[in-house]
């Protein structure tokens, strides 16, 4: 009996001892890390904003950024991360913008893409095409062979973040919502098209007594199963509250947009 009360209690040390040392490296090896992300962050910052003194992370409307700034204290630049919803799931990016509003750096933090074809995306020939590119530029970038969806996706994914950073971090205006009066639209049945995540949506628009009472998707060429959560998400909340700004269906804020669109330009003619 003794032999076995004190084989439980070395145990019991053992696994103190080894649970000790285990938090301690944990501590350790998080702290090296993070320290290693600093340096990072700071030697990606000093590259894309050569007049870079300080920089501070700031978080506007729920959108963080790391803002540089000179030695007298003016904004040279934000880095942020953005992300947009690939061919086999969310990319993530960092995108760094000059004072000037350009694109002077994009870069890959994450992605699922497919090896070989969307995996091009992380290709510095690739992201050199967005550098340069301001805020009302195409951002129709040469297509990856095989790899429309991944094209398509960073297209739209740093165009939007572009908007974000100048918005919530540079003090550029907020484009305006478009608006439409319902009691301007005539009864009667209107053709829409709007681009989709891989090609045009069309939409067909019926509008009763004021109201838009059906709303068809014609054509369209998006991911099936993304396209098919965009359609019933967006059309039910666009007859339930009878305006063409509603929310966007999760992972699939393209297609959701384009349906968006499409709808505001039917009724818009």
């Amino acid at each position: 009996m003794k032999e076995i009360v004190r084989m439980g209690i070395t145990l019991a040390i053992i696994c103190a001892v080894a649970a000790g040392a285990l938090a301690y490296t944990n501590q350790v090896t998080s702290a090296i890390i993070e320290q290693r992300i600093i340096d990072e962050t700071i030697a990606e910052l000093r590259q894309l904003f050569p007049d870079l003194e300080d920089f501070e992370e700031k978080e506007v409307d729920g959108r963080s950024g790391i803002v540089a700034t000179d030695a007298s204290g003016n904004v040279v630049g934000v880095l942020a991360e953005g992300r947009t919803e690939g061919y086999a799931g969310t990319i993530r990016f960092n995108l760094g913008v000059n004072a000037a509003g350009e694109i002077v750096g994009l870069s890959i933090i994450q992605h699922s893409e497919t090896a070989g074809l969307g995996s091009k995306i992380t290709e510095e020939a690739f992201r050199n095409q967005f550098i340069g590119l301001s805020a009302g530029d195409d951002f129709d970038v040469d297509n990856i062979s095989g790899a429309t969806v991944s094209t398509r996706a960073m297209e739209s994914g740093v165009e939007k973040e572009l908007g974000e950073i100048m918005v919530r971090f540079m003090g550029a205006e907020a484009p305006a919502a478009p608006s439409l009066s319902l009691s301007d639209v005539a009864d009667g049945t209107y053709t829409g098209t709007a681009s989709g995540f891989n090609a045009d949506i069309t939409v067909e628009v019926t509008v009763a007594d004021g109201k838009i009472t059906a709303i068809t998707v014609v054509e369209q060429d998006d991911t099936p199963d993304r396209f098919a959560s965009a359609e019933e998400q967006v059309i039910s909340q666009i007859l339930e509250n009878q305006t063409v700004q509603v929310d966007a269906a999760s992972g699939a804020t393209v297609s959701s947009e384009g349906i968006m669109n499409a709808v505001l330009n039917a009724l818009s003619q």
